[in-house]
């Protein structure tokens, strides 16, 4: 009789508990994997529904939004405002006013019946005050950045006279609200926001039947107006949220994330010389002079300048099409002192470098230059002399700082500003007229009959008290051997 092998029926044992176990498994990844397939089979669902509805009882809730819970906590909404200017233009004041107009309820073809039980809103206003310091200040232009109030504030049930569903109102800024100085030697520019928008208010009733704004989203209206410059780029049918923002200062990129995106851009702009026909040489908008100094300098030597002026951003104007004009300036050789100018300026095109010739005591003088107006200018250098400039004018500290050129192998082919790492850029034009002055100074180093220049003379004494002690050295050496041989 065969023994019974108790350790082989344990193994088969466990093999039956292992194959359930396996079974187990399977069933439980297949009822997770059910599960994720639902989940995410809903969570494509539930945007499609809420695209989908026409009236705001049903499933449609438009993203982005701004949402309430209740008639205590109901949606709100506001209107953005970017007050823009170049950098170093004082703030003038402004008052800007938007206009806030009925359309429909719910879409309706023929909706003049239920326009008077709809609420009025608006105006609203934004204002700013003369000399106002910048929310921050982004490559040469300086941003102003606010909110309108809540355009819903004081509302309650009555005024929602139509019922629950879909009230559309068309916003848009009216013309000015900027105050022009009284200055009449300045030339000032304004552009004003030709948007337009439509928000559209969900009026829905809360747990106690009470109505409220319960979403509210904004769309851009390209029939009513244009799409605001801010959004230069960006499709025009993009759904637009109206809550208001944390209004943290930031980039331009942020304004949309901070602030609400029913956004208005206004740009202010100013020249910062006379005008014809009170053209004085000694205050414009900017000058560049040169003066010629040293040993035995030849006053009537012509030196070349390369010159670049740029339109600020924020001055920039546009063309019907949405391209940019082209902006020319006018620029007049001077001498120091005189108060007529030539009759025929020179040409210069913005953000396009033309050379320019002076002599010593002469400057190029602008005029119709901005405030905050980019500036460039480089001298050719030449053999016989050595350049130094300083302005009243750039992002050096303090004013006049003197920057003069190097000697020796790193000897430049030209030499100004913006010069890195010495003289950083970018140099901007400053409020104030004659107060922008840039000099170039040529200190003329001549070749006396030695051959030696004066640039070149703490290094000849150093070479000269180096060769004096070699001779010295030689000298005693020599004496002292001498001496030793007699001995």
């Amino acid at each position: 009789m065969e023994k019974q092998h108790p350790t082989k029926t344990k193994q088969n044992k466990k093999g039956v508990f292992n194959n359930m176990t396996k079974k187990r498994n399977s069933i439980a990844r297949l009822l997770l994997c059910a599960i994720l397939t639902a989940t995410m089979l809903l969570s494509m669902a539930l945007p499609v529904m809420a695209e989908g509805g026409d009236d705001a009882g049903g499933l449609s809730t438009p993203k982005p939004y701004s949402e309430g819970t209740d008639a205590e906590h109901p949606a709100k909404a506001v209107f953005t405002k970017i007050f823009k200017m170049p950098i170093n233009t004082t703030t003038p004041a402004a008052t800007f006013t938007f206009t806030i107009t009925k359309v429909s309820v719910n879409d309706k073809s023929d909706p003049v019946s239920d326009l008077p039980l709809m609420p009025n809103l608006g105006p609203v206003t934004v204002s700013f005050e003369a000399g106002q310091s910048q929310t921050f200040i982004d490559n040469g232009t300086k941003y102003l950045v606010d909110q309108t109030g809540n355009i819903l504030a004081g509302l309650v049930e009555s005024d929602w006279a139509a019922g629950a569903g879909k009230y559309k109102y068309t916003v848009k800024e009216e013309t000015g609200g900027i105050t022009l100085t009284t200055d009449t030697t300045d030339v000032e520019g304004t552009y004003y926001s030709g948007a337009a928008y439509d928000i559209e208010i969900w009026v829905e009733e809360d747990a106690n039947g009470v109505l409220f704004p319960m979403y509210i989203v904004g769309y851009f209206n390209l029939t009513a107006g244009t799409q605001d410059e801010y959004y230069l780029g960006t499709p025009g049918d993009k759904k637009l949220d109206p809550t208001p923002g944390t209004t943290e200062p930031g980039e331009p990129g942020d304004i949309g994330k901070n602030y609400s995106d029913i956004i208005f851009t206004n740009r202010y702009w100013k020249t910062d010389g006379p005008t014809p026909p009170d053209l004085d040489p000694n205050k414009n908008a900017l000058e560049i002079k040169k003066v010629v100094t040293g040993n035995n300098p030849t006053l009537d030597t012509l030196y070349d300048f390369t010159v670049t002026v740029t339109t600020p951003d924020a001055a920039v104007e546009f063309n019907t099409d949405g391209t940019p004009k082209t902006k020319t300036y006018n620029a007049y050789i001077v001498k120091d002192g005189d108060t007529t100018l030539p009759t025929t300026p020179i040409i210069f095109i913005s953000g396009t470098a033309k050379t320019v010739s002076l002599k010593h005591g002469e400057k190029l003088v602008f005029f119709d230059l901005e405030v905050g107006a980019e500036v460039k200018v480089f001298e050719k250098v030449e053999d016989s002399f050595r350049v130094k400039y300083n302005n009243t004018f750039g992002p050096n500290d303090p004013v006049n700082k003197e920057f003069t050129m190097p000697v020796g192998a790193d000897r430049p082919d030209n030499w100004g500003f913006p010069r890195n790492p010495e003289d950083k850029g970018p140099h901007y034009t400053k409020e104030i007229a004659g107060a922008n002055i840039s000099t170039f100074t040529n200190n003329v180093t001549g070749v006396p009959p030695t051959g030696i220049t004066i640039d070149n003379l703490p290094y000849v004494i150093i070479i000269g008290l180096a060769v004096a002690g070699l001779v010295g050295f030689f000298v005693i050496k020599f004496r002292k051997n001498a001496k030793e041989n007699i001995q």
